[in-house]
């Protein structure tokens, strides 16, 4: 298990965007979406969300939609439910998420910051 810094944004926009410490386990990121995970790359980072979120009729995550389309230029599909993002290895594993992200999002929506 790994310990990562993590970008956390909610699909509900009366939920503060947040940055916690998670074990970025299967289980935990289970959880945080709600269900089975897929995972988007971007870069150096990646995020995860509800693989059924479409199916499930989950509300569309219209941040998550503006932090992809603010750091990438682009947007190439509708995200729906909650999205935890994260940073990745050289060599593909969890990492923290990249500060300039964490900026990004706090300049963005402004951020919860995480309680010791």
């Amino acid at each position: 298990m790994s310990t990562c810094i993590a970008l956390i944004i909610p699909a509900n926009e009366a939920e503060p965007v947040r940055v916690e410490s998670i074990d970025a386990g299967l289980e935990t990121l289970q959880a945080l979406v709600g269900g089975n995970i897929e995972a988007v790359s971007v870069e150096d980072w990646h995020f995860y969300l509800n693989e059924e979120g479409k199916i499930l009729g989950l509300a569309p995550n219209r941040r998550a939609g503006q932090l992809v389309r603010e750091e990438t230029g682009r947007l190439s599909d509708i995200y729906c439910g909650d999205v935890v993002v994260l940073g990745e290895t050289d060599d593909g594993d969890e990492a923290d998420v990249p500060e300039r992200l964490i900026e990004t999002a706090r300049q963005l929506f402004g951020i919860q910051q995480p309680t010791a």
